[in-house]
């Protein structure tokens, strides 16, 4: 996504993604079940949750990659486990887990080591990135849970729901490049077109199936954490494609993130 948004104008790039996730799921959900369309609020509620997630925590994320290291903005919106985990917890009424909390906590402490501190030659852009990072953190950890859980135990199936967050999106992503378009400085390319169809591919098509299918078969404060996962990938890419060389102090932190997920996971 970092080198997709360098190379698009960012409103076009996120539709782009919630376009061609929508070619995927399409055939996908009518040659499985099919689209089952339940009482209306469940409808309502699956696309605000898909406009909350994939539109205004995607922006806030794409928002902080560009102007932050990727080793830093990952970890940093992986905080998500620990707002799941009081998502799940205040609005679904899951009973707390003391091991499912205490791995948030130490997502939430690496976190902390990695939040940049400002030393006055640091551009305000990059030193606020890591913020806007953690703030997508909390749209994500609260859309990710609560709306979804929500609609497939109230009888909405995982296919349906998962097609309304791509049409919540798609929304979201195209009145944003409507009005944004005319502004961004970007360039068009070949490679970032490329980058949009396979991101929108893996996350909006192929993780949100696994995501969901996870959800249908363990509680949401237990699930949530073990996305965390995210962080030790992205922090191990941004070495390898990015070229981007982390502090000790990132370093601390995404191991305490990463140790987080290992506690849940083994617990």
């Amino acid at each position: 996504m970092k080198l997709g948004i360098a190379n698009m104008p960012l409103g076009l790039f996120g539709f782009i993604r919630a376009a061609s996730s929508l070619l995927f799921m399409i055939p996908f959900g009518l040659l499985g079940s099919g689209f089952h369309f339940p009482q209306p609020t469940l409808v309502v509620i699956a696309f605000l949750g898909g406009l909350l997630d994939s539109f205004v925590g995607t922006l806030l994320y794409m928002k902080a990659l560009k102007n932050s290291p990727a080793y830093e903005v990952v970890p940093l919106a992986n905080t998500a486990p620990f707002w799941g985990v009081i998502a799940a917890v205040v609005f679904l009424g899951e009973t707390p887990r003391f091991v499912a909390f205490a791995a948030a906590v130490l997502v939430v402490l690496g976190a902390c080591f990695l939040v940049k501190r400002s030393d006055g030659a640091t551009p305000r852009a990059t030193t606020w990135g890591p913020w806007v990072a953690l703030a997508a953190g909390v749209v994500w950890g609260i859309a990710e849970i609560a709306p979804v859980k929500y609609c497939l135990t109230h009888g909405m199936d995982p296919v349906t729901y998962q097609l309304m967050v791509i049409v919540g999106a798609g929304f979201g992503w195209g009145v944003y490049a409507l009005f944004r378009g005319k502004t961004s400085k970007s360039r068009f390319s070949r490679r970032g077109l490329g980058i949009a169809i396979l991101t929108g591919f893996t996350n909006l098509f192929l993780g949100w199936i696994l995501w969901l299918a996870a959800l249908q078969r363990a509680p949401a404060s237990l699930i949530s954490p073990v996305r965390g996962s995210v962080a030790l990938f992205g922090f191990a890419f941004s070495i390898v494609l990015l070229k981007e060389r982390p502090s000790v102090r990132s370093v601390v932190g995404v191991l305490l993130v990463v140790s987080g997920v290992m506690l849940v996971t083994v617990a």
